[in-house]
């Protein structure tokens, strides 16, 4: 697995880059099977705004490529690790439909060869 971090107006420190690999990169790891296929994890965190502005003001964002199929998922939220947090659930949905989609594809592919016969 190639695993990307890039920060935008956010210093990347080494705890915020252990929550990550704690958080995102360890549920990829565990609900994607290993398998010939390049899994490419890009995640960007980011402060949306630095003027004026209260609230959700932190972004955090992962693109996961599985072969030819890309995963997107975001999430915002008023410190980086609520964002992370976030991101970690819209991730773990992403991956689960992904996943269900593909077995029911096998399924009904199962289905068709079985009533030719």
């Amino acid at each position: 697995m190639i695993v990307s971090l890039k920060g935008t107006g956010v210093e990347i420190t080494d705890s915020i880059r252990e929550y990550f690999d704690e958080k995102i990169v360890r549920l990829t790891q565990k609900l994607i099977p290993k398998n010939s296929e390049v899994i490419k994890l890009d995640l960007e965190a980011e402060r949306t705004t630095r003027h004026h502005r209260h609230g959700k003001i932190f972004r955090a964002e992962a693109k996961l490529s599985i072969g030819s199929k890309v995963l997107y998922a975001e999430a915002l939220g008023e410190d980086l690790h609520e964002a992370i947090d976030l991101l970690e659930e819209e991730l773990e949905r992403e991956i689960k439909k992904f996943k269900t989609q593909k077995v029911a594809l096998e399924r009904k592919g199962a289905r068709v060869l079985k009533n030719k016969r």
